[in-house]
């Protein structure tokens, strides 16, 4: 029995030295995964290789720029080689691709701020992002997230930079804030700007009140009203927006097509409109939260047949912190999803009220081919 107890022993000892054999022997190793990856490693450095989800993260070591003591900007690659992505609804799912970002870190206070992103496949960039100044927003890095990782895998390739690991300047003291209630005010404060005037990126379209029932909130914004009463009121909306006539992104491209007798047509248009929430007197609301929050609806519309106008894309940021609150997509929220057409209700109310329709109106796109009717 002594006997055929060791031989026992000495078979599973030799199974188990087998399998780790085997397994170190058909292991997969980074070199392996990165065969067919375009990047240059001795450029690109690798911040952490994630196995079950098969994806690399990498950094630009020459994008690296400090901008501040404890503070740099760096460009971020994402090479992805299964049949996975971090991002659900990404149309390269499924192929090898790469999503590149731009983000600016803050050591100190452990922020970061995505500045720019695009999507690319081996050889071409499929689409991309920049956003406004006015739209990048800082946000808290979770401990050991992907993003505070990268911060800190960067962090140490800049110990020797001075200008990185300067003390920052002494905090000056605040100033005495003035707690005096401000004055009661009867009726509404003037509009801050013009209409059809500019800050930075951003064209004011005028304040608006919205409808007191909708049931979506493309519903919402397709039935405000410009509100030219004097009168105060609760409800009440300064509204911006932003629009390029090139590009793919939020608030990109657009399509006027001219008649062969010299007349045109609105064939398509994206903006961003920016809603930001009034007191009764029409100042802005100083308020914490969602439901006081400044929020940015990223729109699309196209003619076919009649002219449709969507809602693809909501984000909301906080009044008073500007930390970015909601940011959510017509897939992932089905409150967002459905269409209003011209047709779908008084064409007239459509065009001159929406804020949709009036920043299309205000902007002079550039003419197109002309059709062939």
């Amino acid at each position: 029995m002594k006997k055929v107890s060791q031989k026992l022993s000495f078979i599973v000892m030799l199974v188990m030295v087998l399998l780790t054999v085997c397994t170190s022997a058909f292991a997969e190793s980074i070199d392996d995964v990165l065969k067919d990856c375009k990047l240059d490693r001795s450029r690109w450095k690798v911040v952490e290789w994630f196995k079950a989800e098969k994806f690399v993260r990498f950094y630009d070591s020459t994008s690296v720029t400090v901008t501040g003591p404890g503070q740099f900007d760096a460009v971020i690659y994402d090479y992805f080689y299964g049949k996975t992505c971090r991002q659900s609804n990404c149309a390269q799912v499924g192929s090898k691709h790469y999503h590149k970002e731009k983000w600016g870190f803050n050591t100190a206070k452990s922020t970061g701020t995505l500045r720019s992103f695009s999507l690319e496949d081996a050889n071409d960039t499929l689409d991309a992002y920049e956003y406004p100044t006015s739209m990048q927003i800082a946000t808290d890095l979770k401990r050991n997230s992907l993003e505070d990782k990268t911060m800190q895998k960067i962090k140490v390739s800049l110990k020797d930079d001075k200008e990185f690991t300067k003390e920052p300047a002494p905090k000056q003291e605040s100033a005495v804030q003035n707690t005096t209630p401000l004055p009661k005010i009867t009726g509404l404060v003037p509009m801050p700007m013009a209409i059809g005037a500019s800050d930075g990126e951003w064209t004011y379209l005028g304040r608006f009140i919205p409808p007191r029932n909708y049931s979506a909130l493309l519903e919402w914004e397709t039935r405000m009203m410009p509100y030219t009463s004097s009168a105060e009121s609760d409800n009440l909306y300064d509204v911006y927006y932003y629009h390029s006539h090139y590009g793919k992104g939020d608030g990109q491209g657009c399509y006027v097509a001219p008649f062969n007798d010299g007349s045109t047509i609105r064939m398509g248009f994206s903006c961003v409109l920016k809603f930001v929430p009034l007191d009764r007197n029409g100042r802005p609301v100083k308020k914490s939260g969602g439901a006081n929050g400044i929020h940015l609806f990223s729109m699309n519309g196209a003619a076919k047949g009649a002219f449709s106008a969507r809602l693809s894309r909501i984000r909301t940021f906080d009044s008073v912190t500007h930390q970015l609150l909601v940011d959510v997509t017509s897939l992932q929220n089905p409150n967002l999803n459905g269409k209003f057409s011209d047709v779908d209700y008084n064409v007239l109310s459509i065009r001159n009220n929406s804020p949709f329709y009036k920043a299309m109106d205000m902007t002079t796109c550039p003419i197109g081919e002309p059709l062939g009717y």
